[in-house]
């Protein structure tokens, strides 16, 4: 299928605008995929349509999606970002970070609003805040030019993701950024995204952990329900999905590491260890240790893996 134009992708040479968020240190988000958004919000999107934000935490991407939005020529002063979080540290390590970042007196399960609330207050005209348990989230507000996934955190927040949000995505314009692509922890969001492939046009193979892609045309609501699939997926079909992904990164000559991080876990899923120690071997001979500076977390996934399988 034809490639569709698209503009500049400006965040591969220029970063600066994600500098000052990084030195704050109030998020977990890199520099390039932190350039990307603001970029993609400025120059990719209409201004028009909404742009929807799943999993906010302190408010570092949303404050680069809202800049850029409001830095758009054609933003028509009341689209909005759309904020979903529960904004509540229940989850991963979500308040030791902020222990270690912010407030040593931070509690376990306290809420954050007020931090993401201060990190976005420059762009809080450009966002609207949804808090709740986004398992009972739903988006009503029709077509939307931009879906940016870090929530995705079990296979059940996926699937909200997938059936309640990704269909309101535009077909032409319509952008996914998934943050945790390069991250092996969550490999249902690889499953689902193998499935889906067809849909899209990979755009960002890579800024950091995150992907873009563009959906080519209206995704029907029984292949994103299938995409959706993970506790009952044959170990054998969660491979062949993931190997789609493998195949079009190779195709394209993208650096394949992290999904084939992702390919080991699903080996360790199915019964094989073996072949996942094999899998993550061949692939610290091929990548080695990678430089810190573009693969920071690369030697730690590859342990994380090899322990799983030990």
């Amino acid at each position: 299928m034809q490639t569709i134009d698209h503009p500049p992708m400006t965040w591969r040479d220029d970063q600066k605008i994600a500098w000052p968020m990084k030195k704050l240190g109030h998020a977990q988000l890199g520099a390039a995929e932190g350039a990307m958004l603001y970029y993609i919000a400025r120059d990719w999107v209409s201004g028009r349509y909404p742009l929807l934000e799943l999993g906010s935490f302190l408010g570092g991407s949303a404050s680069l999606t809202g800049a850029g939005l409001m830095a758009n020529p054609d933003w028509d002063g009341t689209t909005r970002l759309h904020c979903f979080d529960i904004f509540e540290a229940k989850f991963g390590d979500m308040a030791e970070f902020i222990r270690t970042r912010i407030d040593p007196d931070f509690r376990e399960g306290e809420d954050f609003q007020h931090l993401f609330e201060a990190q976005t207050a420059e762009v809080a005209p450009a966002i609207e805040i949804h808090k709740g348990d986004f398992a009972e989230a739903r988006w009503d507000g029709g077509a939307v030019d931009l879906v940016f996934v870090d929530i995705a955190k079990t296979a059940e927040l996926n699937r909200v993701v997938l059936e309640r949000f990704l269909p309101e995505l535009r077909p032409g314009p319509g952008l996914l950024v998934n943050q945790d692509f390069h991250n092996a922890d969550n490999p249902w969001i690889h499953c689902s995204l193998g499935h889906l492939i067809d849909y899209f046009e990979l755009m960002e193979p890579r800024a950091d952990d995150s992907i873009l892609l563009r959906l080519r045309e209206p995704i029907p609501a029984q292949a994103l329900a299938e995409a959706g699939r993970w506790e009952d997926l044959d170990p054998s079909d969660a491979l062949a999905r993931v190997d789609r992904l493998l195949s079009l990164f190779r195709e394209g000559g993208h650096d394949t590491r992290y999904i084939e991080l992702v390919r080991a876990r699903l080996l360790i899923r199915g019964g094989d260890a073996g072949g996942a120690l094999a899998l993550v071997d061949e692939a610290l001979e091929r990548f080695g240790p990678g430089d810190p500076k573009e693969h920071f977390f690369w030697l730690r996934r590859c342990r994380a893996v090899q322990q799983e399988a030990a």
